[in-house]
């Protein structure tokens, strides 16, 4: 069953009983002799005159950080007459309620065609309730079934449950884990093996018209639970199914990412502590909307790439399969014309991706917000990947436009083949 939701990508936004916003100071307070914003911006100046003054003396080599740091001591001293704001020091999501009722939820899995229009190409998250028993797994994996069929397994294992992206990680295997991971500070986040994708599904969803080749990778999430992620973003489409236990999400729309401050851009993470966050160290977060996303056991969640996103697992064993994919723009109807979608077909019978799939994939990607290319957008859009040289950008884009209309359009580009897709453009760097 779907809830009821307006047919545009955003519905309207409803917030929940309880107040907004940071609380107004009492009658008797008095009265600020700055506005917030322009001891903010106060604070700013401040910080830059600061670390600049620091670093040309050679006493500070991080001049980013360090106004960063500055500008937040500096706004809590000079606001210190007003309310902190609301949901500083406190878990992430303190701030404001959650925005009401906004993500769609069903009760079936809908065709790859259904899938791709309504959710993949508007970057639309989606719940499936109650439909993560098609993986075998969900009624298999129990620690006695693991030990017993892929105890020998080596797994990657993350050292605290509070994600510490500093912290290497530690190899144990499967035996290993289930013996010590009720009492210690493990987490497995492991690429599925060969042996236990025989337990796991591809969702019917997934299993035609292009998105089946663009998978990269099925990754298990194991744990005695109390898992925290940062606050982070993917470059890759996601669906994540509950085994056991249940996940929350604090989930943020795409168009509302730019609140964020992403200062590990390497790692597409924020620095924030999500178990008590600085209000003056990162101001963003005061504003930002946000979802309230619940997996319980059974369920599982279409997180589209680039929406902003922290996870809370149960204080109990807490057990998760995702499946990762490239960003997908084009649904190759004909592929699906005759294939018989099946909610019994093992993972271990696809493939992941090549890897030529999914660098013209992350290519293809740029495009985006057009269906169609002229010469001129193209040689724009793709100025740094292209040969230095006007004659070879339309040498390119005539071999891609297959028709020769003088418009590139997204099936000429995902048909060509892959491999010579990739030496069009002999200056883009390969992404791992």
């Amino acid at each position: 069953m779907q809830s009821s939701l307006s047919a545009d990508r955003h519905p309207v936004r409803q917030h929940s009983a309880g107040g907004e916003g940071p609380s107004a100071a009492g009658d008797g307070a008095p009265a600020p002799r700055l506005s917030g914003e322009t001891a903010l911006r106060l604070a700013a100046v401040v910080a830059v005159l600061a670390a600049a003054l620091l670093t040309a003396c050679g006493c500070a080599d991080h001049s980013a950080w360090l106004q960063r740091e500055l500008r937040a001591a500096a706004a809590r001293s000079l606001l210190f007459w007003r309310p902190a704001p609301a949901g500083h020091w406190q878990p992430l999501g303190h701030h404001r309620p959650p925005l009401a009722e906004p993500i769609d939820q069903l009760e079936r899995f809908p065709s790859p065609e259904e899938f791709f229009r309504r959710y993949v190409r508007p970057q639309r998250p989606v719940v499936f309730r109650g439909l993560a028993g098609v993986h075998p797994a969900y009624w298999l994996w129990t620690d006695d079934y693991l030990r017993r069929e892929f105890g020998s397994v080596e797994l990657d294992v993350e050292q605290k449950k509070k994600e510490d992206r500093s912290i290497g990680l530690t190899r144990m295997n499967v035996s290993e884990f289930l013996s010590v991971y009720k009492e210690k500070d493990l987490y497995v986040v492991h690429s599925i093996q060969e042996e236990m994708r025989r337990d796991l599904a591809l969702l019917p969803s997934v299993q035609c018209g292009g998105l089946q080749r663009l998978m990269m990778d099925a990754v298990l999430w194991f744990s005695s639970g109390g898992t925290k992620s940062v606050l982070h973003y993917d470059e890759l489409d996601n669906i994540n199914c509950v085994l056991d236990g249940y996940k929350h999400f604090f989930l943020v729309d795409v168009d509302d990412a730019h609140h964020i401050e992403f200062d590990h851009m390497e790692g597409l993470y924020s620095s924030v502590d999500v178990t008590s966050v600085d209000m003056y160290r990162f101001p963003g977060l005061r504003d930002v909307p946000w979802y309230n996303v619940t997996l319980w056991k059974g369920d599982c969640f279409y997180l589209p790439f680039r929406w902003p996103h922290h996870v809370i697992s149960s204080d109990s064993r807490n057990v998760a399969v995702n499946l990762w994919f490239s960003r997908l723009l084009w649904f190759n109807e004909s592929e699906c014309s005759d294939f018989q979608v099946s909610e019994h077909a093992s993972l271990s019978d696809f493939d992941p991706a090549e890897d030529a799939d999914l660098q013209r994939a992350h290519l293809v990607a740029r495009v985006e917000d057009s269906e169609q290319l002229t010469l001129l957008a193209f040689a724009d859009l793709y100025a740094d990947a292209l040969p230095d040289d006007d004659e070879a950008a339309e040498a390119a884009f005539d071999q891609l436009d297959a028709d020769g209309d003088g418009l590139l359009q997204l099936p000429e580009m995902y048909e060509y083949e892959a491999v010579k897709f990739l030496r069009l453009f002999p200056r883009y760097e390969r992404r791992d």
